[in-house]
Parts: structure tokens; C-alpha cells; sequence
């Protein structure tokens, strides 16, 4: 019963994992919290992170590795990746793309400030440095890996966040799995609501 989620930044996987993990019993493996935990050691913000990482990507193998051993160690699990390439690393797992307009997701992010290395004085600087992050992250995995995250072929459901509650959310990924889980050969990848 393993998932991995992505999407865009401020798109609400967190949110949607955590409530996955209260109501079904999920565990969560999350590089995010990986990855603000290392720009927070270095004094630095994820965007300068991401950077940095695009020059040297020992990070990222050493999790995405992680991701790996886990998918096949753990395949019987209720377990969760949130991450931006669990779905392309993890072995069999359902795989989810969560999408929102950026000024929405700016509006979150800035309700949920997850101290210094993501901080933002205003909606527009968030809008405005989340797209750059996620464009330097899309290069980065681009460049490193040859994939693109953003192609929603990669998935087997994409859910638009921008006007739905977390618990609105987690009901559809909820409904799709099951279908998933009966049938997999008939499950219509992605599909896209």
C-alpha cells in the first residue's frame, strides 16, 4: 500500500499526507522535511538550497536511494513519499500529482511560514519565489535524472487543490486508490480532476 505524492509548491500534499496518516494509518516519509532541515543546518533558504543542489547532487542521490530501499524493504506498509521524485524512484507505488494556481499557493504558503529558510514578506514575493524554485527544481531533476515531474504522464491521478479543502482531496485520492488497488490494468492513468 505504498503512495507517492508531489505537485506543485503550496499545492497541500503536507496538509493531505498528515490527514492520510490520522485517518488510515499512513507513515510519512517526507524529503521536504529533509531538505528544510539541510538549508536550515547551512543558514540558508530551499530556494538557495535547490541551487546549490543543481551543482551537486549528492543530496539527492543519497535520498533518492533512501526512497528506494524503503519502496522495496517496507512494499507491504502503509507508507507515503512526499516527495518531488518518489514517484519515479519508489518501487509500485500509486502515484499522485497535486496542482493549484500559483497566487493560491502563495496565499498559503504565506498563512504557514515555515521559518527563515522559507520566508516571505508578501503574496507577491511568495508567487514570485515559489515559480522560480519550482522552475530551478524542474531544471535540476531535468538535468540529473531526464525526467520531468511536471509531465502528468508520470501519474496515476492529478488533483487541482486551488478550490478544494484538504479533507475534499483526500476523499478523491482516497476513492481513486481503492480503484487502483482492485484493478490496476483497468485504472485510466492519469486521471485528471
Amino acid at each position: 500500500m505504498l503512495i507517492s505524492i508531489t505537485g506543485r509548491l503550496g499545492s497541500g500534499k503536507s496538509t493531505v499526507c498528515n490527514i492520510m496518516k490520522e485517518r488510515y494509518g499512513f507513515e510519512i516519509f517526507s524529503t521536504g522535511v529533509i531538505n528544510r532541515e539541510f538549508a536550515r543546518r547551512l543558514g540558508i533558504t530551499t530556494l538557495e538550497l535547490n541551487k546549490r543542489l543543481k551543482e551537486d547532487p549528492a543530496l539527492d542521490h543519497e535520498i533518492d536511494g533512501t526512497v528506494t530501499k524503503l519502496s522495496e524493504e517496507r512494499k507491504d506498509d502503509k507508507l507515503i513519499f512526499d516527495s518531488r521524485m518518489a514517484w519515479h524512484f519508489a518501487k509500485n507505488t500509486f502515484k499522485i500529482f497535486l496542482t493549484i494556481d500559483p497566487m493560491e499557493a502563495a496565499r498559503r504558503v504565506m498563512l504557514n511560514q515555515r521559518g527563515a529558510e522559507e520566508h516571505y514578506e508578501s503574496v507577491e514575493e511568495a508567487c514570485e519565489k515559489l515559480v522560480e524554485r519550482s522552475r530551478v527544481e524542474r531544471d535540476r531533476f531535468v538535468d540529473i535524472y531526464g525526467v520531468d515531474y511536471y509531465d502528468y504522464n508520470n501519474f496515476n491521478i492529478v488533483v487541482d487543490t486551488t478550490s478544494r479543502t484538504p479533507d475534499e482531496v483526500v476523499a478523491i485520492i482516497m476513492e481513486n486508490f481503492e480503484s487502483y488497488s482492485k484493478d490496476k490494468e483497468s485504472f485510466v492513468s492519469p486521471n485528471i480532476v
